[in-house]
């Protein structure tokens, strides 16, 4: 594409979490940073470098306040068994006339007159403009990757009250889901575990925590700052629940019996004071706090 341009924005049929919808990059715009990746096909002969593009992308976005679409003129069905058999778990989106791939400019024309896509990488930023492209110079390049993850970190908004509480509640949502691991191990008696689960929610608890209270400093209307107000509050009492439970679960291993039980009974009252508080989505509080709404 070339120089500092706005995103085409587009609308098609793809493959989300396994099942069939459309793709709608234009309402993603505003409320995360969007990685595009263009592959040539799900199963032609470098279908294993595109899978690996994909798997790459998806950590990297999974690091950052991001969302990637793989775009191929694929259909759907395609998409849906190359995401199972590739393990590939970013959104996939079916290009069929490759009208999207010739607006990126990344369009060549096959020995049979078909649309060949190039393997190529577009970064789009909340203002939806592309910040980053990168376009395989031959068949076997791949992109640096640790310059895409810098260009990303660069760009994710910790420094505005929306990111923080994107990135503030991801991090709550995989300590929660720790937290849930955890209590599945301490029921099957499996304490060190349990305690290992215990620590990593206690980690993600205390990130999350750290996000939401700097979003609260940069909050810029009243409704994000209550979104991360609320956040900080229960992703506190939650982080002081798991560290209360990683006691317990030591505790347990080593039957101290005494102990055991303090640790329980400080878990259940932090967990108390949050069990019927709930967290907006990130999507529902950017559009109540910006009032934006996208075609």
């Amino acid at each position: 594409m070339g120089g500092q341009q706005f995103v085409t924005e587009f609308s098609l049929p793809g493959v989300v979490d396994g099942g069939i919808e459309r793709v709608n990059v234009g309402s993603w715009i505003g409320d995360s940073i969007v990685v595009l990746v263009f592959y040539p096909s799900d199963f032609g002969p470098r279908s294993g470098q595109s899978a690996a593009l994909l798997r790459a992308v998806d950590e990297l976005t999974g690091e950052t306040d991001a969302r990637a679409v793989g775009i191929a003129p694929e259909s759907v069905y395609s998409h849906r068994r190359f995401a199972a058999e590739a393990d590939v778990d970013v959104a996939l989106a079916s290009d069929a006339d490759g009208s999207v791939t010739e607006a990126y400019g990344v369009a060549s024309t096959g020995e049979a007159g078909q649309v060949v896509t190039e393997r190529s990488l577009f970064v789009v930023d909340y203002r939806g403009v592309v910040v980053h492209e990168w376009v395989a110079s031959d068949t076997g390049a791949m992109p640096e990757f640790e310059r895409l993850r810098t260009r990303l970190r660069s760009i994710t908004p910790d420094g505005s009250a929306r990111g923080c509480y994107r990135t503030g509640y991801a991090r709550y949502r995989e300590g929660r889901r720790y937290l849930s691991s955890g209590l599945e191990h301490c029921e099957a008696g499996d304490w060190g575990l349990a305690a290992s689960a215990f620590d990593e929610a206690s980690e993600e608890f205390g990130d999350a925590t750290n996000r939401f209270t700097k979003g609260q400093g940069l909050a810029d209307g009243d409704d994000i700052n209550e979104n991360n107000s609320r956040g900080r509050v229960v992703a506190t009492k939650y982080w002081e629940a798991a560290e209360w439970l990683a006691g317990f679960a030591t505790a347990a291993s080593k039957d101290n019996v005494e102990a055991r039980e303090e640790n329980r009974e400080a878990a259940e009252q932090a967990l108390r004071e949050v069990r019927d508080v709930t967290l907006p989505e990130p999507d529902a509080a950017s559009k109540t706090a910006t009032g934006k709404h996208h075609a």
